[in-house]
């Protein structure tokens, strides 16, 4: 798929008071990943329980909106993660197979999900306070996008 995720590329998010802050953007290189990601050819998908005008204003904020393709929201699934609706869902809208898919991901919310939907995940730390034991349903673990991109690069992938 590659999918970034809950949070659109690691996007932060912050909560004050019962809602949301406008403050949100894009960790490391989470950016610089993408742009490499879709001019290598690949379908950038999001799978997110986030409300479908709350993605568009995330992509927006961390300056990613013209790199995603598709996008699942809690329009689109009946069940959060650790449930596979979302990455199914995503999977559906794009055309995607599981099988021809990878997630990143930042929490074990996200690895147990795509695990589900049989879509292995590159797991970033960067998602909060995990522990590798906790992500270690990955595939790979790296600090943040920034940590992946220069082995993605290298690799040829």
């Amino acid at each position: 798929m590659p999918s970034t995720g809950h949070r659109g590329g690691s996007v932060g998010e912050e909560l004050d008071g019962g809602g949301w802050h406008e403050a949100r953007k894009a960790t490391g290189d989470g950016g610089a990943l993408l742009a490499h990601l879709r001019d290598a050819g690949l379908l950038l998908v999001v799978a997110t329980s986030a409300q479908e005008d709350e993605v568009v204003a995330l992509f927006d904020q961390a300056g990613v909106a013209d790199l995603i393709e598709y996008a699942s929201s809690s329009d689109d699934a009946e069940h959060s993660k650790p449930d596979p609706d979302f990455i199914r869902a995503a999977l559906r809208k794009s055309g995607s197979l599981a099988t021809q898919s990878v997630m990143v991901g930042d929490t074990p919310y996200d690895i147990e999900a795509a695990s589900r939907a049989g879509v292995p995940t590159i797991a970033l730390r960067c998602g909060g306070w995990w522990d590798d034991s906790a992500l270690a349903g990955a595939v790979e673990i790296h600090d943040d996008p920034g940590a992946l991109l220069p082995g993605w690069v290298g690799s040829g992938r």
